[in-house]
């Protein structure tokens, strides 16, 4: 029989063979404990997020398998959002669905691959993320990998049973010594008192749905594509990975 640590090491070896990608593993449990759980937006009413935990996750879902696309600064398509999702979602949705099969296949471990939102029963990525080890979240409120910074996407899985975690982060603190440079280039101020503001940021966002942009493609009625070019400054700002 596969020894946890063993299956985490086959499991995270076959997630990274596909182009661009990091993962990582953590317990479900430790998950839903992590900070963005225990406090409630501004916009709702509800004082934390447990409420949203969906109660159709099978009880033998006990691992997490996080992944991670790197999103490059010179290829901006992967995030353009055009005909309900991006380029770069696609690509997450289609690995998790090449995951699910093959952690049947070969390890008869049934899977569960999960909705990024989390009203859809998806869970806090960017937590999940940092329980696997595969980064901080800095002061621009995004998921900092120590190679990419914030150029990378995130998708998950739920896995049968209990596989080893995969260690946290230790020793990275970049945003200690930096002067910022997210903050400064946001274009609406999200960042009041230094602190990051979703409800300011959301003014950006939708701004961004207010203003699709032609993406130079042809469609079948002859016409240019329209996308949602969703902002980036603080993400594109960041000096690490970049």
């Amino acid at each position: 029989m596969t020894s946890r640590a063993s299956l985490t090491t086959e499991v995270i070896a076959h997630t990274e063979s596909f182009y661009g990608i990091r993962a990582g593993v953590a317990r479900l449990s430790d998950v839903l404990k992590g900070y963005s759980y225990q406090v409630g937006p501004e916009d709702e009413e509800h004082t934390n997020h447990m409420d949203e935990v969906p109660v159709n996750w099978p009880a033998e879902a006990r691992t997490v398998l996080v992944w991670g696309l790197h999103h490059p600064t010179n290829d901006p398509k992967l995030d353009w959002w055009k005909r309900g999702n991006s380029l770069g979602n696609r690509r997450l949705m289609d690995i998790a669905e090449s995951l699910k099969h093959w952690l049947w296949k070969e390890h008869n471990r049934a899977t569960l691959p999960i909705p990024y939102h989390l009203e859809k029963g998806g869970i806090f990525l960017k937590d999940a993320a940092v329980f696997c080890g595969l980064g901080i979240i800095g002061r621009n409120n995004l998921l900092l990998h120590p190679d990419w910074g914030p150029r990378i996407r995130l998708r998950s899985i739920l896995i049968e049973g209990d596989l080893q975690p995969t260690e946290g982060l230790e020793g990275f603190f970049p945003c200690e010594t930096c002067d910022g440079f997210c903050q400064k280039a946001c274009p609406v101020n999200a960042f009041p008192q230094g602190k990051y503001n979703r409800l300011i940021c959301r003014t950006q966002l939708k701004a961004d749905v207010d203003n699709k942009i032609l993406d130079g493609e042809i469609n079948e009625n002859g016409k240019c594509n329209l996308v949602i070019k969703y902002c980036r400054a603080c993400e594109l700002s960041c000096p690490i990975g970049a």
